[in-house]
Order: structure tokens, then C-alpha cells, then sequence
């Protein structure tokens, strides 16, 4: 969401500042309540997903950051998670595509 001057919602950024600042929990609580309202933006999302990745929730941040990569992000955590998650599930074939992406996107090897 943003507002007619094109800058990020308070909330986001707020939230987004909460996340790089290890407020996991915090962060997390923020952007649910957010995507409960319909108020995340695209890099909300991917905020999402990295919070509930790094709570725990690896069948959560699969679900968000499949969202993201579907409306065409191509954030490197939203491929890794989307992998680790599609691995989880067991679908390695996936996973190692998704995970290929995010090397490329890298430009790093294994």
C-alpha cells in the first residue's frame, strides 16, 4: 500500500524495520495482522514469508513466498524459501529449480 506521494505505508516500513532488526516476533505479528486487512505491498509479502521462515513456519513462508514468486518477484529469500519449503514437501525436482533461480539471481555457486 502506499500513499499518493508513491512512499511506503508507516506500517510497512515499520514492520520491514522490525524484521532487519531481529523483532521476529514482533515483525511477524505486524505483517499478519497487515495481510489479514489486505494491506501488504510486494515487498510485505516477501517480509512475510521471511518472518514466518524465521519462526518456524516453513509451510506459511512456502505459501507467501510461492504468492510473491507468482505476481513476478524474483527476491533471492522468496526463492529459498519457496525451495525449502517445495523440498519439504517433497517435490525435489521443484525445489532444486526454484533453488537453481536463486543461485542465478545470486550470481554465486555452490
Amino acid at each position: 500500500m502506499t500513499d499518493l506521494a508513491g512512499e511506503r505505508d508507516i506500517d510497512l516500513v515499520v514492520a520491514h524495520l522490525h524484521l532487519r532488526l531481529g523483532s521476529l516476533q514482533l515483525a511477524r505479528a505486524e505483517l499478519e495482522e497487515m495481510a489479514g486487512k489486505g494491506t501488504l505491498d510486494d515487498e510485505a509479502l516477501i517480509d512475510l514469508a521471511e518472518a514466518r521462515w524465521r519462526t518456524g513456519d516453513l509451510t506459511g513462508a512456502g505459501e507467501a513466498a510461492s504468492v510473491a514468486i507468482a505476481a513476478g518477484s524474483e527476491a533471492i529469500v522468496a526463492l529459498v524459501i519457496a525451495a525449502e519449503a517445495t523440498a519439504a514437501a517433497g517435490r525435489p525436482a521443484e525445489a532444486r529449480r526454484l533453488a537453481s533461480r536463486a543461485l542465478e539471481m545470486a550470481d554465486m555457486s555452490v
